[in-house]
């Protein structure tokens, strides 16, 4: 019989196959998430922005030349590992990576002289991603500084040096802009509900829509507008890119995604970077597979995740419990203890998409094909737990 799954909450120490679960110390009750949803859509109203957007919320703590060890996790070296402890640089900033990492990857690439951005509105834009994000047991800041990471690292080399720089900008700025106030539930439920932001969507990519209307009303503010070295016609069209890619991040588009990227396969046409729709879908599809990364990671780090999301899963299985409504069967913990299903996730939707973006994408063909290594170690770990 396979183990339960652990208990979460603050102060909890719990392992998996002699490994801590370090993400596992927070909770998301029933009230926690409907605090989560009342939210939802409410970002920039005064009550909610204030409390976000505090002063010492838009501030880096920390100061690169007078902390080694922190100066060694955000070395050239250190970014472009597949291998990059995101967990170090969590324990290093106080909880606060992601703002951290998401300015040494864009310096990593010279942007700020590139384009001649404005450094004190980048880091304020930065920190106010992290401020948006709520402290959800998966979509958190260390998600979306994962996911940011991932996409640097696929994008790393030739699609870098060959996109224009703006692009490249916002292709790293999706990863933190994916997830942007995400409130631990799914988009089921908020259509639901009726909430209003799914009304607002019309029920469509309901969360991947509003992550994206929140990173870019963010712009908005003097003060955070990163955007503000560009013309304004660069700047409409810049959002909507990072809009463009944002919503490919709905899981709803993964089959016609892969469907799109074998058919390239089958008629012996790579996705290039001269063509305008090409490079906007090859975009798309690098955030997508950086979204679905962890699973590729080693095994101490993917079981984090894995515990981390199904958590999360459970939590809203909870609150649909308290609710009254009938119960996702796989959010919910009195039936499955959700790592048998996530394997199987693992094996048909991530395995897929890394052999698709293999296949019609020439220049990651040989990272994907690193991933997918790592992919099948850990899948053969989870069968031989006899999950």
């Amino acid at each position: 019989m396979t183990p339960a799954f652990p208990k979460n909450a603050p102060g909890i120490e719990v392992e998996f196959d002699g490994i801590g679960l370090v993400l596992m110390d927070k909770e998301t009750p029933p009230d926690a998430l409907l605090r989560h949803i009342d939210e939802l859509g409410k970002e920039f109203s005064e009550e909610i922005s204030s409390t976000r957007m505090r002063p010492e919320m838009q501030d880096f703590r920390w100061v690169v030349g007078k902390d080694p060890e922190l100066d060694q996790v955000l070395s050239r070296e250190s970014l472009i590992s597949w291998d990059f402890d995101l967990f170090k640089l969590r324990d290093l900033t106080n909880g606060r990576p992601l703002a951290v990492l998401a300015y040494a990857l864009i310096n990593l690439h010279d942007l700020v002289n590139k384009l001649g951005l404005d450094e004190n509105k980048l880091k304020k834009y930065l920190c106010a991603f992290e401020a948006n994000y709520n402290n959800c047991l998966y979509h958190n800041p260390m998600h979306a500084a994962d996911v940011m990471h991932a996409t640097n690292y696929l994008l790393m080399g030739t699609i870098a040096n060959t996109i224009s720089p703006e692009e490249l900008l916002i292709a790293l700025l999706s990863g933190p802009a994916h997830d942007l106030g995400h409130p631990g539930v799914n988009n089921v439920l908020l259509i639901k509900q009726n909430h209003p932001v799914a009304v607002k969507y019309s029920n469509a990519s309901v969360l991947e829509n509003h992550h994206a209307s929140i990173a870019i009303e963010l712009l908005s503010r003097p003060e955070l507008n990163v955007l503000s070295c560009f013309p304004e016609a660069k700047q409409a069209e810049l959002k909507t890119l990072m809009r463009d890619l944002v919503l490919y991040t709905d899981m709803s588009k993964h089959m016609s995604m892969l469907e799109r990227l074998q058919e390239r396969v089958d008629q012996d046409r790579p996705l290039t970077l001269e063509d305008d729709s090409d490079r906007k879908f090859l975009l798309q599809t690098l955030l997508h597979t950086a979204d679905l990364s962890n699973p590729c990671k080693a095994w101490n780090v993917h079981i984090q995740w894995t515990h981390a999301i199904l958590a999360e899963f459970f939590s809203q299985g909870d609150l649909e419990r308290h609710l009254g409504m009938e119960v996702t069967p796989m959010l919910d913990r009195t039936v499955s203890c959700g790592r048998s299903s996530q394997k199987a996730f693992f094996q048909n939707f991530v395995r897929p998409l890394f052999v698709s973006c293999s296949a019609s994408i020439p220049v990651v063909r040989e990272r994907c094909q690193l991933c997918m290594q790592q992919l099948d170690a850990n899948v053969a770990r989870w069968e031989e737990l006899g999950f």
